[in-house]
């Protein structure tokens, strides 16, 4: 027995999974034969293979390229509803479906003919829909706009029609018309994911207000981030590796560490007293010391680092290329320590307030220009202080080694608008500073700045590519060097290339992509918990309660935290006590506390306790009473 639905039903749904295989030459030469296609309900049709069709050309581009894969598919498809369409060609999904076909294979008037016969049979708003893309395709802007508005009559809820409309107009640079069509949305909904940043694109190319820009990408980094914000950004600055966006560190220790701070994100402060080991085959940059350190300020505990290097590669990347007149790091043998001490903490404040927005040179550079203003170039030396001591991230959603690279960047541009002029400037000085001073990530961020400035300033241009070709000439041959890849890019942005050397440049770019350059390894990473002596533990907590019923063990309240909200012990008490009969919030918002802030108090206490058995026995007398 010939079971023709239960195998087009199979094919078509093996041909959904895999639609650059042409398994539908199968389903269209079973439906070929004498009564196949006779032998089966309309209601069978449009339960199963003009669904899985349908399903087909919605995954493909319109229109397809003429070597897509899927295109031998999606032209089996079009024959087969010509074969349906024989049987059953007075229903309307027919040939709605056939419009749909037709338009990832290029819309002609045919398709146009074939969604306005689909509407003819069944005016709803599907069929609206179909005409109003056949014209959108066919360029009658204005058409499509009539047929996107008739869908809603038949929908009065949708807004899929005003934000297709609006795409199309915002496609055709028609600004006002763009506008008009997302703002109908959100009036029915106003915070709709797609319209908004749709809206804000528009208006910045109607006004030019980088305002709109900001506020459009600053979207693409809120919560989880907008798919839609991140694509109207790439269409205003195309994807370019340390031009438009910042790549994350590639460092192999970055990798190892980031593993080490998921292993501790959960409870950092069950880790207190732990050591992170890691060892490299090689150097890398000293930043990732720094980044450790901010993620562990951040949340709190103690925990030591033993960094160990195996070899150092040639040149040795400690070292400063040549005399520079700045250094931000000093080293220990193959420990990196900061060679200044903490910044103002008002500088680094204003730096947290420019990294944190999104990486734009639009943005960034008059916020850097202007700060640069404000403290000018005798804050030099706090600048230089950022880079290894950076500012905490605006939220939880960073990833700490990102955010030190990207909070470097940010201050090496404020560096390069401390003053006027270039040659013996404080901005030259302090950028070749950190070009040619030790292997870093600020490497590379003085490499980012210098091409910014390279490409917006064509008198300082030839001296930054000439710089850039020495630096290439001295990468080691062995071991990760952070600063190579943003090295190629940047000197790949810079205007008036000529073909041997873009094609020079690119064929080495191609290498680093392809790890066919210097690289290091991980030989070891652990985090080695503290060892735990019970019976010593024990020991010092009954010698701290003696001492205390003594007498001994100086103020029973002492401040253990000056000048915090929860300054002494009786106020963290006050909150466990408060917390423990039931009023959670209100034990906290006495001390102006949320439940963020509380975390930090609660760990910072928890580690203070810890440490000292006569504040713990303290604390466990105040809480029994």
């Amino acid at each position: 027995m010939q079971k023709w639905e239960e195998a087009l039903d199979l094919i078509t749904d093996v041909a959904e999974v895999r639609p650059d295989i042409p398994y539908l030459l199968w389903c269209e030469w079973w439906m070929q034969q004498r009564g196949a296609i006779q032998s089966m309900t309309w209601e069978q049709f449009a339960g199963g293979i003009l669904v899985d069709l349908a399903k087909i050309a919605s995954k493909c581009p319109v229109p397809m390229a003429a070597d897509d894969k899927r295109r031998p598919n999606v032209e089996c498809a079009a024959r087969i509803i010509n074969l349906i369409r024989d049987v059953h060609g007075n229903q309307s999904f027919v040939w709605f479906t056939a419009s749909m076909i037709g338009r990832r294979l290029g819309s002609t008037e045919d398709t146009l003919a074939m969604a306005q016969h689909a509407f003819k049979i069944e005016a709803d708003w599907r069929s609206c829909i179909a005409v109003a893309n056949v014209l959108r395709d066919l360029k009658r802007t204005d058409e499509a706009a009539k047929w996107f508005h008739k869908a809603i009559d038949y929908d009065k809820e949708d807004v899929s029609a005003y934000l297709d409309c609006g795409d199309m107009f915002l496609d055709a640079e028609r600004w006002d018309d763009a506008i008009r069509e997302y703002e109908r949305v959100l009036k029915k909904q106003p915070d709709h994911e797609w319209a908004v940043p749709s809206i804000h694109f528009a208006n910045f190319k109607k006004l030019g207000d980088p305002n709109r820009k900001l506020a459009m990408l600053r979207m693409t980094e809120g919560g989880d981030g907008n798919e839609r914000a991140q694509m109207l950004a790439n269409k205003l600055d195309p994807p370019f590796p340390y031009v438009t966006y910042l790549p994350r560190p590639a460092d192999a220790s970055a990798n190892a560490l980031d593993d080490i701070f998921q292993q501790m994100f959960q409870n950092p402060a069950k880790h207190h007293g732990s050591t992170v080991k890691l060892k490299l085959s090689h150097v890398e940059s000293p930043s990732l010391v720094a980044a450790f350190w901010l993620q562990m300020e951040m949340w709190g505990p103690t925990v030591g680092f033993d960094y160990q290097v195996e070899k150092i590669q040639q040149p040795d990347p400690r070292q400063p290329k040549t005399q520079v007149p700045y250094n931000v790091w000093a080293w220990d043998g193959t420990n990196p320590k900061p060679a200044l001490g903490r910044p103002d903490p008002a500088i680094v404040k204003k730096l947290h307030n420019l990294a944190s927005e999104p990486f734009s040179f639009d943005i960034w550079a008059p916020r850097a220009a202007q700060l640069a203003r404000e403290i000018g170039p005798g804050a030099l030396q706090h600048l230089m202080a950022a880079l290894t001591f950076p500012p905490r991230p605006p939220g939880s959603n960073w990833r700490v080694i990102n955010w030190t690279q990207r909070a470097q960047v940010a201050t090496v541009l404020v560096m390069a608008h401390l003053d006027q002029g270039w040659n013996g400037s404080v901005r030259q000085k302090a950028l070749y500073s950190l070009l040619y001073g030790p292997t870093d990530w600020t490497t590379g961020a003085a490499i980012v700045v210098l091409g910014y400035l390279a490409r917006t300033d064509a008198s300082i241009r030839p001296e930054v590519m000439q710089a850039f070709a020495w630096m290439q000439s001295i990468i080691p041959k062995e071991g990760y060097t952070c600063w190579e890849y943003p090295l190629v890019n940047v000197w790949l942005s810079m205007p008036g290339l000529d073909d041997v050397t873009r094609k020079r440049l690119e064929q080495w770019k191609d290498k680093v992509e392809n790890n066919e350059t210097g690289s290091s390894s991980v030989h070891m990473v652990e985090l080695e918990a503290k060892k735990f002596d019970q019976a010593a533990e024990m020991q010092k907590a009954a010698a701290a309660q003696q001492q205390i019923a003594a007498g001994g063990g100086g103020d029973p309240d002492p401040v253990v935290f000056p000048g915090q909200r929860v300054a002494r012990l009786s106020d963290y008490v006050g909150i466990m006590k408060g917390m423990q009969s039931g009023n959670m919030m209100g034990a906290l918002q006495q001390y102006g506390l949320d439940m963020m802030s509380y975390a930090q108090v609660a760990t910072a206490w928890g580690q203070r306790l810890g440490a000292d058995p006569v504040l713990n026995a303290k604390f466990a007398a105040m809480m029994s009473r």
